[in-house]
C-alpha cells in the first residue's frame, strides 16, 4: 500500500473530505437560520469546521457578536457599538478597541489615557459561560465531545496591517483572485487574547483570520490536505512527544499555505506526495532556524518568537533533520497508527472503515443536530410554520449548490423531513382543537411519514410507530416495529463495533460500487434522539425522564423493543409482552457501550412501572442509579436523577396520574 492510500485510509478520502466540508457548511447555515433574530453569528473554525478529521479534536465554534463591530478610521457615519482599531506598540498581530460610539457592557470597559477601551479579558469574564477559559476561548464538555468557544467581534473591513497580502506577487496563482474577493468580503475578527509582551496585555486582542483560513483549507486539493495531516502527524508523534508546548498545528497550516503560494500547482500530484512533503519541512526547518515563522495575512508577526529559544532550537532542527530523512513513510511506520496500517489490508477493510468514519462523524452528528434546532423553532400555535420552515431548509440547500452533492443531499433532506414529522406529532398531539380544523395538517403528516419512513434502515419506522402508538392505532404501531425488526440488517453499522457485523457488512455492502447514499438507505443504523423541544411527540412514560434529561439518544432496536413493549401493555396480552421484554433483556448483552446499556435496563424499568410491577421496576431503576458512575457528565447526573424520580412516583403511588 503506498504512502497516499495510507494516509487517505487515516484521514479520509478525497469524497469523504469533500462530504465533510460540505456538512461543515450545513451545520453554519442551520445554526444561524435557527438563530436568526439574534445578535450572533456562529462560525464553525478549527480542524473540524476545515474538514479535517483527526482523533479527538475539539469543536471550535467562533461566536461573532453582530451588534458590535471594529472599524478601521474613526469616520462619521459610525454606527451603535462601532469600535476603532488602535494598532498595537509590541506586535502588528494585535490591537486595541477604542469604543467610538453605542452601548458597550459597562463590565467590559477600561479606561486607558482618559480614553474608554473594550478589554479582552473583560469581555472574557462577561461572556463566560463555563469555568474553563484558556487563551480566547472557553471550554466545555458535554458527553465525549470536547467544544471550544470563542466569543468575538466582526470586522467587516480587512486590516491596514494585512494590506501587503492583498498586493503581494503570487507568481502561481494561489490563492486566486476570486478567493482573495471572497476573503476581503469575509473581513476578519477580533478575538480576546492579547500580547503577553505588551504591557497592555489584559485590553488587547488578536486579529483572527479563521475564517480566512477555512476558505483556503477547502481550495486545498486531496495532495495538500493529506500533506496537512502528514506534518500534523509528525508533530504529535516526533516533536510533541520531546516538546509539547513548542509547535502547534496552526505553525503548520502557515507553513502549507506558504509553500502553496510559491510552488506550482502542477508540483501537487498524489505521487509526488513524499516530495510536496519533504518541502513543507524544509520550510518549517527554515522558519525554526531563524526562529521566526511569519503570519500569512501579517508577515511582520512572527508567531514563534516566545516558542522557540537557542536552547530547543537545535534539537528541534534534529527532529526535522531525522524527519526530512526518513520522509512520510517513515513517519507512518514509527507512529502509534501503524498498528491499523497493515500492508496486506483489503480494499473492503478500507471502505468499511471510510463507511464508517462518514456516518459516524462529528462532521454530519454536528450538521444533523442543527437541522433538528432547525426545526425547533416552529411555535405551537403557527400551523404553517412547520411546512414553511421545510420549504426554506429544502431552499438554502437549493441556493447552496456548492455545499452538498446530490448523494447526501437526500439523506439531509430526509433528516429534515423527520424533523418535521416530530415538530407536527408536537403541535398535532398537543393542540385542544377539533379535528377538523387540524385535518389539513394530519393529512401533510402522514404523507411526510410515509416518506421518512423510507428514509434509512431504522429512523422513519421508528417516527412512524410513535406517531400511530399515540394515536391509538397499536395494531399499524405493532405492524411497523415488526417491518423494521424483521428489515434490519445483520450488517447494520451503529455505534457498537461487533467483528461479526464488521465481517458481514464488508461481504454484503463493500467492493460492489454502492453509493454513500445507497449505503445510508440500507445499512446505516443511528441512535433516535428524544428531546424535550417535542416532548409530546413521545410515549407518556419517558415524560420524566426526557424533561430531566432535556435530550438523550436511544439505540434503534431498544427503542423499538420499547415501544412494541408498550403496545402489548395497553392490549394486555400477556405472552407477547414477555416476549417483547424477553428480547429488550437479551438486546442488554449484545450493547458495547456503557451509555446504552443503562439506558436499555431503564427502558425496562419504565415498562415494569407501566405494568404496575413496582417491585422489578425499583430493582431496575436502582441498577441504572449504581451503574451512573460510568457515562460521563453531565448525563450521569440527569440519569441518577431519573431514575429516582420514576422511583419516588412509585413510592408515592403517582406513576399513573404522571403517565
Amino acid at each position: 500500500m503506498d504512502l497516499s492510500t495510507r494516509l487517505s485510509y487515516l484521514f479520509g478520502t478525497e469524497e469523504d473530505v469533500a462530504l465533510r466540508r460540505q456538512l461543515v457548511l450545513l451545520r453554519e447555515i442551520s445554526i444561524n437560520y435557527y438563530s436568526r433574530e439574534g445578535n450572533q453569528h456562529v462560525i464553525c473554525s478549527g480542524s473540524l469546521g476545515e474538514g479535517v478529521a483527526y482523533p479527538k479534536s475539539d469543536d471550535d465554534l467562533m461566536f461573532s457578536q453582530m451588534n458590535f463591530r471594529v472599524v478601521m478610521t474613526n469616520r462619521e457615519d459610525t454606527q451603535d457599538g462601532d469600535a476603532l482599531m488602535v494598532p498595537s506598540d509590541s506586535s502588528p498581530g494585535y490591537c486595541r478597541l477604542l469604543i467610538v460610539s453605542g452601548s458597550y457592557p459597562d463590565n467590559v470597559i477600561h479606561i486607558i489615557h482618559e480614553r474608554p477601551f473594550v478589554s479582552s479579558s473583560l469581555w472574557k469574564q462577561h461572556f463566560a459561560i463555563t469555568q474553563y477559559i484558556h487563551g480566547p476561548c472557553q471550554s466545555e464538555t458535554i458527553g465525549y465531545q470536547e467544544f471550544d468557544y470563542a466569543v468575538c467581534i466582526p470586522c467587516n473591513t480587512w486590516p491596514d496591517t494585512g494590506n501587503d497580502w492583498i498586493i503581494r506577487d503570487r507568481p502561481n496563482d494561489w490563492p486566486s483572485c476570486e478567493m482573495i474577493r471572497r476573503i476581503l468580503h469575509n473581513g476578519c475578527h477580533m478575538v480576546p487574547i492579547g500580547d503577553p509582551d505588551s504591557p497592555y496585555a489584559d485590553h488587547e486582542w488578536r486579529i483572527s483570520f479563521s475564517v480566512a483560513e477555512r476558505t483556503l483549507m477547502h481550495s486545498f486539493n486531496q495532495t495538500q490536505f493529506l500533506v496537512y495531516n502528514l506534518l500534523r502527524l509528525t508533530l504529535k508523534r516526533v516533536i510533541a512527544k520531546a516538546f509539547p508546548e513548542v509547535l502547534c498545528s496552526y505553525f503548520l497550516k502557515t507553513t502549507l499555505f506558504y509553500t502553496a503560494e510559491n510552488t506550482p500547482k502542477q508540483l501537487w500530484q498524489v505521487h509526488d506526495l513524499e516530495s510536496c512533503f519533504r518541502i513543507c519541512l524544509s520550510v518549517l526547518y527554515d522558519y525554526v532556524d531563524h526562529i521566526y515563522c511569519p503570519n500569512y495575512f501579517i508577515p511582520e508577526y512572527n508567531m514563534i518568537k516566545r516558542k522557540i529559544n537557542y536552547t530547543n532550537r537545535h534539537q528541534i532542527l534534529d527532529m526535522l533533520r531525522t524527519c526530512h530523512l526518513i520522509g512520510g513513510v517513515g513517519i507512518i511506520r514509527f507512529s502509534d497508527e501503524s498498528s491499523c496500517l497493515d500492508a496486506r489490508l483489503s480494499e473492503t477493510i478500507m471502505e468499511y472503515k471510510l463507511d464508517r468514519q462518514f456516518m459516524f462523524s462529528n462532521h454530519l452528528l454536528n450538521a444533523l443536530l442543527e437541522i433538528d434546532n432547525f426545526f425547533c423553532t416552529v411555535q405551537h400555535d403557527d400551523t404553517a410554520c412547520c411546512m414553511l420552515n421545510l420549504y426554506k431548509f429544502w431552499s438554502l440547500l437549493k441556493c447552496n449548490p456548492t455545499i452538498l452533492e446530490s448523494d447526501l443531499k437526500y439523506n439531509i433532506l430526509n433528516k429534515g423531513i423527520n424533523s418535521c414529522c416530530l415538530t407536527l406529532m408536537n403541535q398535532l398531539l398537543t393542540s385542544s382543537g377539533l379535528n377538523k380544523e387540524y385535518y389539513p395538517l394530519y393529512k401533510t403528516l402522514e404523507t411526510l411519514l410515509r416518506i421518512a419512513y423510507r428514509g434509512d434502515v431504522t429512523t422513519g419506522k421508528l417516527t412512524m410507530a410513535t406517531y400511530t402508538y399515540l394515536v391509538g392505532k397499536t395494531d399499524t404501531a405493532l405492524y411497523v416495529i415488526r417491518q423494521l425488526l424483521s428489515e434490519y440488517p445483520p450488517y447494520a453499522v451503529d455505534v457498537n463495533k461487533d467483528e461479526l457485523k464488521i465481517q458481514t457488512y464488508m461481504d454484503v455492502m463493500c467492493g460492489r460500487g454502492y453509493t454513500m447514499n445507497y449505503k445510508i438507505r440500507h445499512a446505516h443504523a443511528p441512535r433516535y434522539r428524544l428531546y424535550k423541544a417535542y416532548l409530546n411527540a413521545f410515549p407518556s412514560p419517558l415524560k420524566i425522564w426526557i424533561t430531566i434529561m432535556n435530550e438523550f439518544q436511544l439505540a434503534p432496536l431498544t427503542y423499538a423493543y420499547f415501544l412494541e413493549s408498550l403496545c402489548h401493555t395497553q392490549h394486555q396480552n400477556p405472552i407477547r409482552l414477555m416476549k417483547s421484554l424477553r428480547c429488550l433483556f437479551n438486546h442488554i448483552d449484545d450493547q458495547k457501550v456503557d451509555g446504552d446499556i443503562i439506558y436499555t435496563r431503564m427502558c425496562v424499568g419504565i415498562i415494569k412501572c407501566v405494568q404496575g410491577d413496582n417491585q422489578s421496576a425499583c430493582r431496575w431503576l436502582g441498577s441504572v442509579y449504581v451503574m451512573t458512575d460510568t457515562i460521563p457528565p453531565p448525563f450521569n447526573e440527569r440519569i441518577s436523577r431519573s431514575a429516582l424520580t420514576y422511583i419516588a412516583c412509585l413510592l408515592n403511588k403517582k406513576f399513573q396520574s404522571v403517565e
